[in-house]
């Protein structure tokens, strides 16, 4: 008869090296609340910047309930993984520390996060191999859509006097008389309507989160790598369309119904940015499935006929 074997999606812990791992990964889990956790400030800095006027991260609770979501669906698959330990992830490991303690000692609360998220990767990889942790990468690789980027507060203000640039020319084509000053937009004559392109209306905080949501979307239903990259890609123009849109629909009820109509519309325009958004996405990822090469012939075909 042939020996039984243990489950493909359970661990066998009758081997003392499975013991052995767990125990390594409890004392790392230790290591790592206590260093990051009780030993450092970054998390109190951190909630600080949650709940600062100069927010542009507001998916970013979610992302680490994203990245969990992730490791759950991809469960089994981990389970079955062969294990082995490899030790050149040993550098990684260290690596991470070195960035902690740098971002400990110079207060940078950003550096103490990249340094977490991987040591949380680094860490299982040195472990259990790269069978687990190259199904590790995306889901703790995505917690970096969770740290604020520095450089993304200088983008704010170009993106403001091109989306009120963009906007002006289309108002007056459209027949709305307006005038632009910086990223202001004025009605002509003035005195029917003030629109200010503000920090939030640059468009940053929607191309952040499209961004975001297209990375997760093309990770999860594409398997090839390019096609993930052209939805990460299509993002950048398609936010800045829905930002462009909710600006000029701004501008068209102010000359409709006066100054206090564009507050009222504001509140309530935010799906004016991530339907359109969205849509056009939804529709770039159906034209990846299109045959072209078969759609050529077609169309040749029809105009030869």
């Amino acid at each position: 008869m042939d020996e039984k074997r243990p489950s493909a999606t359970t661990l066998d812990f009758r081997d003392s090296q499975t013991w052995l791992h767990c125990l390594l990964g409890l004392m790392a889990a230790a290591l790592v609340w206590f260093l990051y956790f009780v030993n450092d400030s970054w998390w109190a800095e951190y909630v600080g910047y949650l709940r600062g006027p100069d927010f542009m991260y507001s998916h970013a609770p979610l992302i680490p309930a994203v990245s969990l979501w992730l490791l759950w669906r991809q469960r089994h698959e981990l389970l079955a993984a062969p294990r082995r330990t490899a030790e050149w992830a040993a550098g990684l490991v260290v690596l991470a520390l070195l960035m902690y303690w740098v971002g400990h000692k110079t207060s940078l609360w950003r550096l103490t996060m990249v340094s977490l998220i991987l040591l949380t990767w680094a860490a299982p990889l040195y472990l259990w191999g790269w069978e687990v942790g190259k199904r590790l990468m995306f889901p703790m690789g995505f917690l970096l859509f969770a740290v604020p980027l520095n450089f993304v507060t200088d983008l704010t203000n170009p993106l403001k006097r091109l989306v009120s640039a963009i906007s002006t020319l289309l108002l007056n084509m459209g027949g709305v008389h307006v005038e632009r000053s910086g990223a202001q937009i004025f009605s002509v004559p003035h005195g029917r309507f003030q629109l200010e392109v503000a920090d939030a209306c640059s468009g940053i905080n929607s191309l952040i989160a499209l961004v975001t949501l297209a990375t997760i979307y093309g990770y999860v239903t594409r398997q090839r790598q390019w096609q993930r990259w052209v939805l990460v890609a299509s993002a950048v123009p398609l936010a800045m369309f829905g930002n462009l849109v909710r600006v000029t629909s701004s501008a068209v009820v102010g000359n409709l119904m006066g100054q206090e109509a564009i507050g009222v519309f504001d509140k309530f325009s935010t799906f004016l940015v991530f339907i359109p958004a969205i849509a056009l996405m939804l529709a770039v990822d159906r034209l990846l499935d299109v045959n072209w090469q078969e759609w050529k012939a077609r169309w040749l075909g029809s105009r030869g006929t």
